[in-house]
């Protein structure tokens, strides 16, 4: 497996030394002079000094200053620093979609923004297509992004032009004979279910459900704007709609996942961002076997596999859960569904059983995974379970009520009290196993 280590001491990939703000000093005063007997004064004053600006902040500050500049919002050179021109630029891009321009950013407001901007770069002869039709430059991109979320469709509609009416037909003089009947129309037989080449060259059905491809920054700026229509995050005690308690819950331990991945990312020698992020996606296929395997299996049987595969390794425990962190931040901040599931499982694999609810979440939406209710829900009672144990949450805020939602909304979804394995909190899951010290031979 082919990932980012934190041990190689070529080059550093950020330095927090320059993100510290300096104090200026000046001149704000002048010789004030009262008579000719009285000597000249000078007042020196010293400036406030300029904000601090943690690295992730800055980081994410960059992201929107560029996604601004790309769509004609001009915020200036993508410093970090939130100045006046960043402030105008985003006002005037919250009043163009609409929302109210004050110039400072909403949570959703800003995931919109960038997300939009990471589809436009990768979006490909497409996204010209539709800058084209809307006709308003890459801003255009913008609204068709909303209405997709909203159920439209990117491309405006084009409205047909009427159809010519039928030449008039001159009176007949003469018998016409019998018009020919139209041929019986013979439905195409659809198959039961689809097929799969088997290794044989014959036909196997296959009724595991598969991924629906859908964008998770798409998923979790609708989610964004349910939230935000419905008056803030649902409760425990408020909870009436489960499925969209879970999707609140998922997109908001994808943000912490971006989060951490982006903080431990900046420690790392050796590698610039776009190394990591290659090494990354690099390694991502070769879970794509375990992948089905979270649908196919328990979780306990998917999880020994993959313990398996993380003894095979041969790498540090300690190391390979720093960088799959990174791999998982980088695989939400990127869309790349395929790398963040797998990021997930290595995780797991390590014993982390809390990051199964990142697993029952894929499961549940189709994101890189077949799409499973039951596994889902299975896997996210997994990751319950250890939290209720005491294993480090995804998520830093919410603390007990978290999980306590989490749990009523398992619950509620499933229509039981308790799931099996929230029975017994005795009972082995998906394992928390302690890696042995040797190294193994990779299979």
């Amino acid at each position: 497996m082919a990932l980012a280590t934190t041990a190689m001491p070529q080059k550093t990939f950020a330095d927090g030394a320059d993100f510290a703000a300096g104090i200026l000093t000046g001149i704000v005063g002048s010789a004030i002079v009262n008579n000719a007997q009285k000597p000249k004064y000078v007042v020196r004053k010293q400036a406030a000094p300029r904000p601090t600006v943690n690295t992730y902040e800055r980081q994410q500050n960059r992201e929107v200053q560029t996604s601004l500049n790309y769509f004609g919002f001009p915020a200036g050179v993508p410093d970090g620093i939130m100045g006046r021109n960043s402030r105008s630029a985003v006002a005037q891009y919250q009043a163009f979609m609409g929302y109210p321009a004050t110039g400072a950013l909403t949570e959703y407001e800003r995931a919109f923004l960038t997300s939009s901007y990471q589809r436009a770069i990768i979006g490909g002869p497409q996204v010209s297509q539709v800058i084209a039709a809307r006709g308003l430059g890459p801003r255009g991109l913008l609204h068709a992004y909303r209405d997709e979320q909203m159920g439209g469709s990117a491309m405006p509609q084009v409205q047909e032009a009427a159809a010519p009416p039928p030449p008039a037909v001159a009176p007949q003089t003469e018998p016409v004979a019998a018009a020919t009947p139209a041929p019986a129309v013979v439905p195409v037989p659809v198959p039961a279910a689809p097929v799969v080449e088997a290794a044989a060259g014959s036909k196997l059905p296959s009724f595991l459900a598969q991924s629906t491809g859908v964008s998770i920054a798409s998923h979790c700026n609708r989610v964004s704007m349910s939230t935000g229509s419905n008056g803030g995050f649902i409760t425990a005690a408020s909870m009436t709609d489960p499925q969209q308690a879970l999707n609140e819950q998922f997109c908001l331990a994808r943000t912490y996942a971006i989060e951490q991945g982006d903080s431990l990312a900046v420690t790392v020698q050796g590698f610039s961002m776009a190394e990591m992020q290659q090494q990354c996606e690099a390694f991502a296929p070769t879970m794509f076997e375990y992948q089905a395997r979270i649908a196919s299996q328990s979780p306990a049987e998917a999880a020994a596999s993959l313990q398996d595969f993380v003894v095979a390794t041969g790498a540090p425990p300690a190391q390979l859960s720093a960088n799959a962190r990174i791999c998982l931040g980088i695989g939400y901040r990127t869309d790349n569904a395929e790398l963040a599931l797998a990021s997930a499982m290595v995780l797991v694999g390590l014993g982390e059983d809390a990051y199964g609810e990142m697993l029952g979440h894929h499961l549940l939406n189709g994101f890189a995974a077949p799409k499973r209710t039951d596994r889902g829900m299975e896997w996210l009672e997994v990751a319950i379970l250890s939290l209720e144990s005491g294993s480090s949450p995804l998520v830093s805020t919410g603390g007990a009520g978290r999980t306590q939602l989490l749990k009523a909304a398992v619950q509620s979804a499933t229509g039981v009290s308790a799931g099996p394995v929230l029975q017994d909190a005795s009972a082995p899951v998906s394992g928390g196993f302690v890696l042995p010290g040797a190294t193994a031979a990779a299979n």
